[in-house]
C-alpha cells in the first residue's frame, strides 16, 4: 500500500475511533438516538474527516442499516443493546468501526462479539483462508452460548467503497479465498441471543447511488444531484430532507421513480426474527504479517 494512501485510511481511522469512544457515554438511558446520530456526525466533521456513511444507531434485535429519521423521538431504555457504527472517510479513504453499549446486563453477550473481533485480526494476515477467519469468530462466539449471525458479514474497503471485496464471514465455511497484505477490511462480528439470521425490514434510511439516469420527476433529479456529492457513498433520507428542504411526501415520490429505474440501492434495516439481543464490534484492520488497525483507539 502506497505510504498516502496508508496515512489517509490512518487518520480516518483515528478519527472514527475516537468518535466511537466519545459516543458511548452519550448513550444513555433517556437519551434521544437522533441526537446522539446528529452528535457523531457532526464531530466527525469536527475532527477533520467525512462521514463515510450515516451512522447505524441500532437497538435489541435490529442489528444494522438504522439511522434515524429526523422526526425520531425514540429514547434509549434501561436494558437495551446499543449498537454503533461509524463511519468515517479521508479522501475516499475508510474508517469503519463498531462498539456496544449495554444499558444492563447482557456482559458475556458483549464479550462473545468483542473476542470474536478480537482473535479474527491476530490473523488477518497474508495467507489466510476467509474460511479460517470465520471458523475463529463462529468457535468464540459460541464459547460463550451465542450465535454469530451467519448472514451478516465484513467487507473490504477501497476508495469510495464501502462494500469491497472480499466479504469477510462470521461462520465457519469452506471459502479458500486468501487475505493478501496491504488489503483493508473491515472485520465485525455479530454475536446473538436469537436465531442467528436477520432479514430485511420494510424501513428504509439509507440509500446509495447505482447510477444516474434520466428521471422526469423534478425532486428525483434533485436527490441524484445530491448523491453525486457522495462519490458512491451511502446517504441518509434525513440529509436529504434537510439538505434540499424536502417533504417526506415529496422524497417518496421521487424515490418511486429511482427506485423503479434501479437509481438508487436500497440499506434496508436488518433484524433478527426473534425478540433478542445482538452485539457487534469492528475495527478497520490493514492486512500484514502484523495487522495494523486504524480504529484502535489511542488517548
Amino acid at each position: 500500500m502506497e505510504k498516502e494512501i496508508l496515512e489517509n485510511y490512518i487518520k480516518a481511522g483515528k478519527i472514527a475511533a475516537r468518535v466511537r469512544e466519545e459516543s458511548r457515554s452519550r448513550a444513555k438511558v433517556g437519551a434521544k438516538l437522533f441526537d446522539l446520530a446528529e452528535w457523531i456526525e457532526n464531530r466527525i466533521k469536527e475532527l477533520g474527516a467525512d462521514i463515510g456513511f450515516p451512522v447505524n444507531i441500532s437497538v435489541n434485535n435490529i442489528a444494522a442499516h438504522f439511522t434515524p429519521s429526523k422526526d425520531d423521538e425514540t429514547t434509549f431504555k434501561q436494558g437495551d443493546v446499543i449498537k454503533i457504527d461509524i463511519g468515517t472517510h479521508v479522501n475516499g479513504y475508510i474508517g469503519d468501526t463498531a462498539t456496544t453499549v449495554s444499558l444492563g446486563g447482557n456482559e458475556d453477550l458483549l464479550k462473545a462479539s468483542r473476542e470474536a473481533l478480537n482473535e479474527a485480526i491476530k490473523i488477518a494476515k497474508p495467507g489466510t483462508k476467509l474460511g479460517e477467519m470465520g471458523t475463529v469468530i463462529e468457535q468464540t462466539i459460541k464459547k460463550y452460548g451465542f450465535k454469530p449471525i451467519s448472514n451478516l458479514t465484513g467487507h473490504g474497503l477501497d476508495k469510495y467503497d464501502l462494500h469491497a471485496e472480499p466479504q469477510i464471514p462470521n461462520i465457519t465455511n469452506d471459502m479458500e479465498y486468501e487475505l493478501k497484505e496491504g488489503q483493508a477490511i473491515a472485520i465485525e462480528p455479530f454475536a446473538t441471543t436469537g436465531s442467528g439470521r436477520v432479514n430485511e425490514s420494510g424501513d428504509v434510511m439509507i440509500f446509495m447511488l447505482v447510477g444516474p439516469r434520466p428521471v422526469r420527476n423534478f425532486d428525483a433529479r434533485r436527490i441524484i444531484s445530491f448523491a453525486q456529492k457522495r462519490n458512491g457513498l451511502p446517504f441518509a433520507k434525513r440529509w436529504v430532507l434537510s439538505g434540499l428542504g424536502m417533504s417526506d411526501i415529496r422524497f417518496r415520490l421521487a424515490l418511486r421513480e429511482l427506485s423503479t429505474k434501479n437509481i438508487l440501492h436500497e440499506y434496508h434495516v436488518l433484524k433478527d426474527v426473534d425478540d433478542c439481543k445482538i452485539s457487534q464490534f469492528e475495527h478497520t484492520v490493514i492486512v500484514g504479517d502484523k495487522p495494523i488497525v486504524t480504529t484502535r483507539y489511542e488517548e
